[in-house]
């Protein structure tokens, strides 16, 4: 039998390790990470990173923004159903855009992409203080009204493991940061046909959100606003809007074909 060589058989596992954490840190940089961020977390000299970065850009695994230079998740690991959510967000633009016209809100498209919640449509709202995020960015399944609807579609036991894989961050004093806790409120989110995020993703943000069924990945849409434009006594009532536009959708998709 052939010896093992210790010492060779060390260095590229040391390397796939240092790849593993230049993208757990991109994968917890909601808003991309710099160089300095990704060599002082991974511990690497900062000439040693630029490199792993740059062989990872080439495949695609991480792009680098041009204007501020921060890294973030490439296209590599963006949802499979690349195509379909693409159509679906066709679909939804004139719904989504008379319904933001209705209310004066921001409205969302959001699909589950791995352990995250990415936003696949916005249109936002006309007002000048509005609550909205970027088409790409990603959200937590916790603190996000689109990852409550999307994750009460699921079985509790698979809704623990996505959970699992990082920790709940607290965003507000109101943020879930327990799985029983998270658990218990899908009950109500299952009870009532969407998912609230009551300033718990933002300090004084609300969003209404319901999940789109009948699609080959799992997707919802939201309203999003400053919670004193979007007070509780309106959620009913936009929650209702909701789900007429996702029914449609969901029939517009199948039809489409």
């Amino acid at each position: 039998m052939k010896p093992t060589n210790d010492a060779g058989a060390s260095y590229p596992i040391r390397a796939v390790e240092r790849v593993c954490d230049i993208l757990d840190v991109l994968q917890r940089s909601r808003e991309g990470a710099s160089l300095s961020d990704v060599a002082e977390v991974t511990g690497l000299p900062k000439s040693s990173a630029y490199r792993y970065l740059s062989a990872l850009e080439a495949r695609r695994y991480v792009e680098r923004e041009p204007d501020t230079g921060a890294y973030r998740l490439g296209i590599a690991f963006r949802p499979q159903h690349t195509r379909q959510i693409d159509a679906l967000a066709a679909l939804a633009r004139p719904h989504l855009e008379r319904l933001r016209d209705r209310l004066g809100e921001t409205t969302n498209l959001g699909v589950l992409d791995g352990v995250h919640i990415m936003h696949a449509l916005v249109v936002e709202s006309n007002e000048m203080l509005r609550l909205a995020a970027r088409v790409g960015e990603r959200g937590s399944l916790h603190s996000t009204a689109l990852g409550k609807a999307i994750a009460a579609e699921l079985p509790d036991d698979r809704v623990r493991v996505l959970l699992q894989a990082e920790p709940m961050r607290r965003f507000t004093d109101r943020t879930i940061t327990s799985p029983d806790d998270y658990l218990v409120d899908l009950k109500v989110v299952r009870q009532e046909g969407f998912g609230l995020d009551d300033c718990e993703n933002q300090p004084d943000g609300r969003c209404v959100a319901v999940a789109v069924r009948d699609l080959p990945f799992l997707c919802g849409i939201s309203v999003s606003a400053p919670a004193r434009r979007l007070p509780r006594e309106k959620v009913e009532p936009v929650a209702r809007a909701l789900r007429r536009i996702a029914m449609q959708l969901a029939r517009d998709y199948q039809a489409a074909g």
